[in-house]
């Protein structure tokens, strides 16, 4: 399989349009997980998961083929991180057709990649959201490595997982150019981040502040509101007194009359 080394994201497809006289489809996609019905996004190439069974999810504007690197090893994931081009990421040299080839299973393997069809799931294939958009998922209730043989609950890991998506196609060349890439490296973490004290002190912190600024904020309000009704206190007192004053005028003059 040749590989051309390209530019990640929106410079590649111009990059392949001049080079080549290619136009490719543009589609995208986007990766998030789902573990005990809570959606995980990616933040800066890493999520937190629990040592428990998880879901990868791919959400796509059109399903398309991709690349997958899964592994215990960081190297690849540190190259794709720092925008190495794809034919120095060697793993995609080696791409296998074996990704769904275990059920509930997450393989796991340093020396080659994955293929994940476009239409391979572990559900119902190319479902699509509310929004429209397609998408297909892979349930991980073990981990699979190839290097160990080794099938393993997530209770067990003791090591992070990287992993690296790519979105290929073929220029009229033959040589697959890169379209798009995600990056995670799985840190594996007793609690959420909102499970945590530091984070319910956080929490409560900002709590106690929003009550701070709302009590301040319904202070100003009455002081205004008292405000306001001494002037409208004052303008009525003043409209009495032009009222008397107008009746005794009127009065003096209608005495003068008679």
């Amino acid at each position: 399989m040749k590989i051309a080394g390209t530019i990640p994201k929106m410079i590649l497809l111009v990059i392949a349009i001049v080079m080549s006289g290619t136009i490719f489809s543009q589609e995208s996609f986007y990766v998030y997980f789902m573990q005990n019905g809570k959606r995980i996004n990616i933040k800066k190439s890493k999520i937190e998961l629990k040592k428990e069974p998880f879901e990868i999810f791919i959400e796509y504007t059109a399903p398309v083929d991709l690349w997958v690197s899964s592994t215990f090893d960081d190297k690849i994931w540190h190259k794709a991180v720092k925008g190495k081009l794809l034919n120095e990421l060697y793993v995609f040299k080696n791409i296998k057709n074996t990704f769904f080839d275990s059920e509930k299973t997450l393989i796991l393997s340093r020396d080659n990649a994955f293929l994940w069809k476009k239409n391979h799931s572990d559900t119902i294939s190319c479902l699509k959201t509310a929004k429209g958009r397609f998408y297909n998922l892979k349930k991980a209730d073990y981990l699979y490595s190839l290097a160990d043989s080794n099938k393993i609950q997530p209770k067990k890991i003791d090591k992070n997982v990287y992993l690296v998506f790519i979105y290929p196609e073929k220029d009229n060349n033959g040589e697959y150019i890169e379209i798009q890439r995600e990056t995670v490296k799985i840190n594996w973490v007793k609690k959420y981040k909102e499970e945590t004290k530091a984070y319910e002190r956080k929490k409560k912190a900002l709590a106690k502040e929003k009550i701070k600024t709302a009590k301040y904020e319904l202070k100003k309000k009455q002081k205004l509101v008292r405000k306001e009704k001494k002037r409208l206190d004052k303008l009525e007192k003043e409209k009495q007194k032009r009222l008397e004053k107008q009746k005794k005028k009127t009065e003096k003059e209608n005495k003068k009359k008679k």
